[in-house]
């Protein structure tokens, strides 16, 4: 029984069920979370894929995270009374990724796991990342990276053979980790490249990985039919800042910081398994360490995120792939020391992983109960000197367990309710944080913020202070009649070359969609045709 149990890993079974424990006991939705709900509330009832009606702009970064939502609510919205009530979207949101997220773990137990202890100290790492179990919620759509990254991985991991089948797979799997967040495609890019490197007819596997992407490159095709743009409004609105790489790598670095403070395990974990598998045979480790190299590399190189911890999460869990195909039975326990013997040995690793994860708690004031700085909305702010926040801390009161206690936050056009009266007067919004406060206000506010993530002429503005900003949230310039011109539906802007190029972008964004007009200038504006009239804009408070 004891081989059986092992063999088929129930041995470690414990982990799984505390580690599903866990994270229904921290579950909990980010307020950008519901940036993307007010998107699917509009999809759902027969406005679009838009968080502004009459305005085709995406907002949300993670189309396949959007589209499963979008699934889910409307067969809910089917079920007239159903048990989830007005909360409905909050609580999907969380059911699903609690789901996701240990289908994710019992997928790295079961199917990629080589050896138990191994297992066993990755399971631990994970459950003490405060990076990974922060975001096996949030909202956001980090549990469904995690899942397609746990099947990439046992895909790559089950077979040396180049079958087409098995390149087929791989890169549809691959292609629905793009299509659920585009930058992740890094975890895989060096994977795919080695499949081509080794295939003896190279044509017919770009062929085959070129089928395999079909899903993110049909969504690419309708971004640019439907939006006008092949990148998330909210690319452009963090991108066209005009801050110098060298202060975006620095802030990356802070980022790096910051984890290495509040959650240490996750990047010891991080670097220690790259280390340990650039000195192993099995080609298909290093395969996974480069991907989460180029990854960091790309992190640093956006700045990081205000969120502590999120663009790790990812990245650990890679590590704890690697991590359990360690055979430590394998392990020469007196080439490391003579008077150590295998049960010390495993003690040692698992006291290490232990104080790792736990020592924060009583040593850096972040971790304690008392820190945070100022006071937003009623709640502390948890955020440290370089504006990265524990977001987790700062919507404590959206956590599942106390959502259920005294009921979800729920907008009064929820479900049946969410209905465009075009009787109602034009109201035109400027909201700080979008998400929660722009999803209350139902689908007849027209609502923009202060970060330009949901409007498509204000990311295209300079900012109003170059250098002062805080990552993730760029404060672009509002030409003079915007607003009034969004109130009215007529070009009311002053500047006459900024008001030419909203007459470009508006036409794109709100004219017919198939006409052949529009398609002219979607190449128009995606190829800088226009840029020129952006040059030289005067920022004025």
């Amino acid at each position: 029984m004891k081989a059986w149990l092992i063999k088929n890993r129930l041995a470690v079974l414990p982990m799984l069920i505390l580690y599903g424990w866990l994270v229904i006991q921290t579950a909990w939705v980010s307020d950008d979370a519901y940036i993307t709900l007010r998107s699917m509330e509009n999809f759902i009832h027969g406005y679009g894929p838009i968080y502004n009606l009459g305005e085709r702009v995406q907002v949300f970064t993670h189309p396949l995270w959007f589209l499963g939502q979008s699934m889910a609510n409307g067969i809910f919205n089917a079920w007239a009374h159903n048990p989830l009530g007005d909360g409905q979207s909050y609580f999907l949101n969380v059911f699903m990724s609690i789901t996701l997220s240990i289908l994710a773990m019992a997928g790295l137990i079961f199917c990629v796991a080589k050896t138990n202890w191994g297992t066993i100290l990755a399971s631990a790492s994970l459950i003490l990342s405060k990076a990974y179990l922060d975001y096996s919620t949030s909202g956001l759509e980090n549990p469904l990276t995690h899942l397609i990254l746990v099947a990439f991985i046992w895909l790559l991991l089950s077979s040396d053979e180049l079958k087409p089948n098995r390149i087929l797979f791989l890169a549809f799997v691959a292609s629905l980790g793009a299509l659920d967040r585009l930058d992740t495609v890094l975890f895989y890019l060096p994977a795919l490249t080695y499949l081509i490197w080794r295939s003896k007819h190279k044509s017919y596997s770009l062929l085959l990985i070129g089928l395999g992407f079909l899903p993110i490159v049909t969504w690419e095709i309708f971004s640019i039919f439907y939006y006008g743009f092949p990148f998330p409004n909210t690319a452009y609105a963090k991108i066209n800042t005009g801050i110098s790489a060298l202060s975006l790598i620095s802030q990356g670095f802070f980022y790096f910081w910051n984890s290495l403070r509040l959650d240490p395990i996750t990047l010891v974990m991080i670097f220690g398994m790259m280390i340990y598998s650039w000195w192993q045979k099995e080609i298909a480790l290093r395969l996974l360490a480069g991907g989460i190299l180029l990854y960091l590399l790309y992190t640093i190189s956006i700045g990081g995120d205000f969120m502590t911890g999120r663009y790790f999460s990812a990245p650990v869990l890679v590590s704890a792939a690697i991590l359990v195909r360690i055979d430590f039975d394998a392990i020469d326990i007196k080439a490391i020391s003579s008077r150590i013997g295998a049960p010390a040995f495993h003690l040692l690793l698992t006291s290490l992983v232990l104080v790792l994860g736990i020592l924060p708690f009583f040593l850096i004031p972040e971790r304690a109960a008392s820190f945070g700085i100022g006071d937003e909305g009623g709640h502390r702010v948890y955020v440290d000197a370089h504006d990265i926040s524990d977001e987790r801390r700062v919507y404590a009161g959206m956590n599942l367990i106390r959502r259920l206690r005294t009921g979800p936050l729920v907008s009064e056009f929820a479900r049946e309710k969410w209905v465009y009266d075009p009787e109602t007067p034009r109201v035109v919004k400027l909201v700080g944080p979008l998400g929660f406060r722009g999803y209350i206000l139902g689908p007849n506010a027209h609502v923009i913020d202060m970060n330009s993530l949901a409007d498509p002429l204000m990311p295209r503005m300079p900012l109003y202070q170059i250098n002062e900003w805080r990552i993730g949230h760029f404060r672009h310039f509002i030409p003079k009649g915007y607003v009034d011109s969004l109130k009215s539906g007529e070009n009311n802007i002053e500047d006459a070359n900024i008001a030419l190029y909203y007459d470009k972008l508006s036409f794109v964004v709100r004219g017919e969609l198939w006409s052949w007009s529009r398609l002219v200038e979607i190449w128009y504006l995606n190829t800088g045709r226009y840029n020129h009239l952006l040059e030289n804009i005067v920022v004025t408070p």
